[in-house]
């Protein structure tokens, strides 16, 4: 009864609850304790309280996490493991969350060893749910110099360039919420940096604004993008030495792991919400590479 402290229906305290025996768990071979409240009668088990609580197929977690974050779409990945592809696109959305508490533990036990974080790099990434025609933009920003993201959010903007013109035709006035969700990025960024932080940006006209509104103490400096080369994923391959590397080779590596962002894929994001949990399995999975490296014991 290790995992157990009081009972679901009554909240009995651990004193008024027994062992009531086993039972064999068919889903993944285990043995699980059974437990009676003297309360109220209720039975349960030490499952009752774990995150894959009523989960039918547990073995398949670890597997549709790794190939989430591996460029496989929910299709292949539902063959791999032989379930529906239902099941694929559930757990996605239950990994994605669980994903997300996980960072933020994880960020908050690296400032409180290393300290607030004093220089980071920030961007945005486009991509677009359905088709082109509807642009979706990914606000990040990274430590310097480690590769540990610290936020995003996923936000819709209206369409520009040559497409502007057919997506208003076709889908009406898109709604821009770049803005706002820059803004609960940068609200939610004050809890891990410190005041006199300094960001690495490029020619964005909105980000001196919000570093100047969030950051009054902070610092920034503008680094202009240059032209990426032919090769590679157009922010990796760079013609000379790129100050942004690190949120650009983030993106670049999101865009190769994340099968719906690469740039040509059968995959598309149908909504963005789905979209920001596939991107927070990638990161758990980028992150937990990055502190066997040892990326989690020095600050930039």
């Amino acid at each position: 009864m290790d995992a157990t402290t009081h009972c679901p229906r009554c909240d009995a305290p651990r004193s008024s609850l027994v062992r009531d025996g086993f039972y064999h768990r068919a889903d993944d071979s285990k043995s699980i304790q059974r437990i009676r409240c003297k309360d109220c009668g209720k039975k349960f088990s030490n499952a009752t309280f774990t995150p894959t609580y009523r989960q039918k197929r547990r073995r398949i977690n670890e597997t549709v996490r790794f190939c989430l974050a591996s460029n496989m779409c929910p299709r292949d990945i539902a063959d791999l493991v032989g379930v529906n592809v239902k099941t694929v696109a559930a757990r996605l959305v239950w990994l994605g969350e669980r994903a997300r508490k996980k960072h933020q533990k994880r960020l908050q036990t690296f400032v409180a060893a290393q300290g607030p974080i004093k220089s980071v790099q920030f961007d945005d990434l486009v991509t677009f749910e359905h088709t082109k025609c509807k642009p979706l933009t990914v606000p990040m920003a990274v430590i310097d110099n480690l590769r540990i993201p610290l936020g995003f959010r996923v936000a819709s903007i209206p369409a520009f360039g040559p497409l502007a013109k057919i997506a208003r035709e076709r889908y009406g006035k898109r709604n821009d919420h770049s803005i706002e969700q820059r803004q609960a990025l940068f609200a939610e960024l004050q809890t891990y940096l410190a005041d006199d932080v300094h960001f690495k940006i490029d020619g964005h006209k909105h980000y001196p604004a919000l570093i100047k509104a969030f950051f009054p103490g902070g610092s920034y400096s503008v680094h202009l993008s240059d032209r990426g080369s032919v090769v590679g994923q157009g922010e990796l391959k760079k013609t000379r030495f790129d100050p942004l590397f690190v949120i650009n080779h983030s993106f670049a590596n999101v865009r190769a792991k994340v099968n719906r962002l690469n740039r040509r894929t059968w995959c598309t994001t149908k909504l963005p919400e789905r979209l920001a949990d596939h991107i927070d399995i990638y990161i758990d999975l980028l992150c937990e590479r990055l502190e066997r490296r040892g990326n989690y014991r020095r600050q930039s």
